[in-house]
């Protein structure tokens, strides 16, 4: 027979791990990766005149990175702002024959055409040569270089790639009883155990995937974390805390 100090202690004991069971945490791995990752192709053909960028390199918004050779196209935009002049001269004057009651408006409006058709040609040309001068989509590092000066391209063919790091993402891949109580915009902190000390760090979830992965039966999660000083790497590991109900 059970004493009844036994019994009620033993009912205490299990009411004690019932509450330690509820909103338990549990420890998660995850893995660091770029806020954004870009490979840098061309939108014509040609030879590499310049390479502006070596790897490691940090680069912004509208940098320039590669210089294809260009020549042809910088004959192109005097050429075509040459006519342009002239068009324009002609269509100026050919408004003022007609205020003169002197030209036609037959006259006035081919003019007036001829300048406009001359201002679309010039602007194409100058499109022609900017696309000959790659430029950076978005603020980042280089890490890869794929090609050096004299080396011909193709269309579309990758010359450089760009990470973005300012940010990173967290993802992790949780049970389906850790990703009920999650949302959107929640912060969350995590601890990055390459780094010494393992310091915390502050993420905010910005992705709950709503698709459960078959194979796993996980859910996968992103978070985003302010990486000012760079120290967060894509590739290190990353641990949280999640919650199980």
């Amino acid at each position: 027979m059970i004493h009844p100090f036994g019994y009620r202690f033993c009912l205490f004991v299990t009411a004690l791990w019932a509450i330690a069971s509820v909103g338990r945490a549990e420890s998660v791995t995850g893995l660091l990766l770029p806020l954004q990752e870009v490979k840098v192709g061309t939108p014509v053909e040609g030879l590499v005149k310049e390479v502006m960028v070596d790897e490691g390199d940090t680069v912004t918004v509208g940098q320039p990175l590669v210089r294809l050779v260009d020549d042809l196209e910088k004959m192109d935009v005097e050429r075509a702002e040459k006519i342009l002049e002239k068009a324009k001269f002609d269509h100026e004057a050919a408004q003022k024959l007609l205020k003169q009651d002197i030209g036609t408006k037959e006259e006035a409006l081919r003019k007036s055409i001829e300048y406009d058709l001359a201002k679309i040609q010039r602007d194409a040309s100058v499109v022609r040569l900017q696309q000959k001068t790659l430029q950076s989509p978005i603020q980042g590092v280089v890490v890869h270089r794929g090609k050096e000066p004299g080396e011909s391209v193709q269309l579309h063919e990758v010359l450089l790639q760009i990470v973005h790091i300012q940010k990173v993402e967290a993802q992790f891949y949780l049970e389906p009883e850790q990703i009920g109580s999650l949302k959107t915009g929640v912060q969350q902190k995590l601890h990055v155990p390459s780094i010494t000390g393992s310091p915390e760090v502050i993420g905010r979830i910005v992705f709950l995937d709503p698709r459960l992965d078959a194979e796993s039966g996980l859910y996968r999660v992103k978070l985003e974390l302010d990486n000012p000083d760079l120290k967060l790497k894509p590739g290190m590991r990353v641990e949280a805390d999640f919650a199980k109900p």
